[in-house]
């Protein structure tokens, strides 16, 4: 009989800590999530604004709004794209950044030697997404002029 005593009293304390155990590995889980969640939210954000500066440097014909990208693009490189990026993303800033002015002045816009870092960082910036957000699409066939 106390066999059976002990037995009865000893499942329910081994379920009620694995219970909890369990519990806690959900809710660790649940909060790693979430926090991750932030930051790729973050990271798709500013990923999407670089290209977008970038783009608009590379084709964009008036002035002001070529300025405005200008600075744009010198803000991401210098501060928020650096705490989301990758080396492949780096790399392709670092690139572009070497074409792109660093002050205000009369260019002959657009300029064509933007498009192609342009388009190698909007690559890098895909490859960047796809496998922070596990998503699986088939590679670029590479057929830009």
């Amino acid at each position: 009989m106390d066999n059976k005593l002990s037995v009865s009293v000893i499942i329910p304390w081994i379920l009620s800590i694995i219970t909890v155990a369990v519990g806690l590995w959900q809710f660790t889980a649940q909060e790693e999530h979430r926090n991750k969640e932030a930051f790729l939210k973050s990271q798709l954000d500013l990923c999407f604004k670089a290209t977008e500066s970038a783009a608009s440097l590379a084709t964009e014909t008036d002035p002001a709004e070529w300025e405005k990208a200008r600075k744009e693009f010198w803000q991401l490189y210098w501060g928020p794209l650096s705490v989301v990026e990758d080396p492949k993303v780096e790399a392709a800033m670092v690139v572009l950044g070497r074409t792109v002015p660093a002050g205000p002045g009369t260019y002959n816009l657009p300029i064509q030697a933007l498009q192609r870092p342009s388009l190698d960082l909007a690559h890098a910036v895909r490859d960047l997404i796809l496998t922070s957000w596990n998503v699986d699409l088939p590679p670029l066939r590479g057929m830009v002029p």
